[in-house]
């Protein structure tokens, strides 16, 4: 460059300046090219920002860390007592047979009480028929004590079979020796007809399904019950 004069010089040098200024400058994007995809002209940030925003990330994650770790707990314990108050199929098919079941003796013990109402009209028409005597009773009330005799048998035999669709079953009494797990003795008394703890009477009958005691029967008993069946003889 010695060989060169001053003004060639200054000339290569000022074109060597230009060259550095232009590539000083941003390159302008390509064609086509998304205004987001530009580089931004923001300054590059320096370390130490760059650690503390690392930093914050860290704490953060870790933060949102917990938090799905606790929901996960708190989802697991509360999955656990669903599954525990939840029952199973054999469970819920046990308490809606458990469920018919009773409701099914609570209807027997009203068909019950309506069969001993009818019971009890019957074996009063038939007493009052038994009394009539002569030619009024045929002209008067024997007529109509023989249709309500009927009347109340018949319906006594729906009863009858209705229970016995049921599964339920009288329990047989009169002329047996006195069960406590079946009966409950309301009178003893003293005879020498029959042995001691034999049933004489049947003031209420009493029924049983499917091994299932619904009603105890209630009897008078030759006296001699033991003690503990709770029974006071009247003499």
């Amino acid at each position: 460059m010695n060989g060169l004069d001053p003004d060639r010089r200054r000339l290569l040098l000022e074109a060597m300046a230009s060259w550095l200024d232009d590539l000083a400058q941003a390159e302008p994007p390509p064609a086509g090219l998304a205004p987001e995809s530009e580089p931004s002209s923001e300054a590059a940030p320096d370390l130490f920002s760059f650690l503390s925003q690392l930093s914050a990330l860290t704490r953060e994650i870790q933060l949102h860390g917990r938090a799905t770790n606790r929901l996960h707990a708190e989802l697991s314990a509360a999955l656990e007592t669903l599954a525990e108050n939840t029952p199973s199929p054999d469970a819920t098919a046990r308490r809606l047979t458990e469920a018919r079941r009773e409701a099914r003796l609570d209807l027997a013990a009203e068909i019950l009480e309506v069969r001993d109402r009818f019971v009890r009209g019957l074996d009063e028409a038939q007493r009052r028929l038994a009394a009539q005597r002569g030619i009024r009773a045929w002209l008067g009330q024997r007529p109509v004590l023989e249709a309500l005799v009927e009347g109340n048998r018949l319906a006594r035999e729906r009863f009858d079979d209705l229970l016995r669709r049921l599964d339920i079953y009288e329990i047989p009494c009169l002329g047996t020796p006195f069960d406590p797990t079946l009966m409950r003795a309301v009178e003893a008394v003293q005879t020498s007809s029959a042995p001691p703890e034999t049933v004489l009477e049947v003031f209420r009958p009493g029924y049983t399904s499917n091994g299932r005691v619904l009603r105890f029967a209630e009897v008078k008993v030759v006296a001699g019950t033991p003690p503990e069946t709770g029974v006071d003889a009247n003499g």
